[in-house]
């Protein structure tokens, strides 16, 4: 039996990363894979926050040290490979998926080359599997480049990564739909035949692009189109429940109340962990989102699912994967992509 390491951020109160985590490793095991799970990057930074720091400015300063954070980070897998090793001998590493070559993202920008590195170091293939992210010239390029060539196999998830895997990064890749596409496949005890009886909406903070994007002044604006999308003709009037995907985050309570205050029959419910967000979607309607995988969720449980499109994957939401009705094709391609991953593994 070939140990697998799974390498995502399906440790974190992120639902949509829990789900990402929940597929992949399930799907593994299924196939005969002993899967150790552990997280692609942490908050390192986190180290030099101080009691008088509420602020955070020193790891948001920190943030911007690479030598430090690639430092943090080494000594970090570094640690946790050693601990591995001693126990057992690892087969190969699946770092997916998400938006994990974000190299916007200075964690991810430090943890991706120094995983391939020290990975390879140990004559351990990695496997990228259902992946996107933004491109940034300079160093972080170069050094996503390097590691991408050492890499046995990449997947991503959408078109533009594709496309920036190849006239970026010089590397050829294959593209298969997100593979939380696949949830109620690989768990299709999940979906339960409930009354739609409640709207749900998944606001999220926008700043001013975000704004621009909308075409909207400022947050009281965006709460007017919120409110104006929730009293729709197919929200039919029914409860709305203000939640988030991101269990720490107390924002849907703010939401709710402007929500109320306009009339809706709103109230907010925060802290849930992906078990009671699928009970959730199970019973909604009309669905709200401005999270990619809270829509890619909400169509496998019959939402009439409307993302907020102030990014453009999610303003492409519809016209890529369309509604219900294009969820089996969709559904396809995801656990194609899974089972690819797997014939790969299987060579080794």
């Amino acid at each position: 039996m070939s140990r697998i390491l799974l390498l995502n951020q399906g440790h974190t109160d992120n639902i949509g990363d829990q789900a990402i985590d929940a597929v992949l490793s399930t799907f593994l095991r299924s196939r005969g894979f002993d899967v150790t799970s552990a997280p692609y990057e942490e908050y390192v930074e986190g180290r030099i926050q101080l009691a008088f720091d509420g602020r955070e400015i020193l790891p948001r300063a920190a943030r911007h040290m690479p030598a430090l954070m690639d430092h943090w980070h080494r000594n970090r897998i570094r640690a946790l490979l050693e601990r591995m090793e001693d126990a057992e001998y690892i087969d190969a590493a699946v770092i997916g998926g998400g938006e994990l070559l974000a190299a916007s993202h200075r964690g991810f920008a430090s943890a991706f080359p120094i995983w391939c590195e020290e990975l390879a170091k140990r004559g351990i293939p990695v496997f990228v599997t259902g992946v996107s992210g933004d491109f940034r010239p300079g160093r972080s390029a170069k050094r996503f480049a390097q590691a991408l060539r050492t890499c046995a196999y990449i997947s991503v998830r959408d078109l533009p990564t594709e496309r920036m895997m190849h006239d970026d990064y010089g590397v050829d890749a294959v593209c298969h739909p997100d593979v939380v596409f696949s949830y109620t496949r690989i768990f299709p005890d999940t979906v339960h035949q409930l009354p739609h009886d409640a709207s749900l909406c998944i606001p999220v903070h926008l700043n001013a692009a975000g704004y621009n994007t909308l075409h909207l002044a400022d947050e009281n604006a965006y709460m007017d189109y919120m409110a104006t999308e929730l009293r729709s003709e197919k929200a039919a009037d029914t409860p709305v429940i203000v939640t988030s995907t991101v269990s720490s985050e107390d924002y849907p309570e703010q939401v709710a109340q402007e929500f109320v205050a306009r009339g809706l029959d709103a109230q907010a419910r925060t802290g849930l962990e992906l078990p009671a967000f699928i009970d959730l979607l199970n019973r909604t309607g009309f669905l709200l989102s401005g999270r990619m995988h809270a829509c890619i969720l909400g169509l496998q449980y019959g939402c009439d699912v409307h993302p907020i499109p102030y990014r453009a994957k999610l303003a492409a939401f519809a016209s890529e994967y369309g509604g219900v009705s294009n969820l089996d094709r969709v559904s396809d391609a995801s656990y194609t992509g899974l089972e690819e991953l797997a014939v790969r593994l299987e060579a080794l």
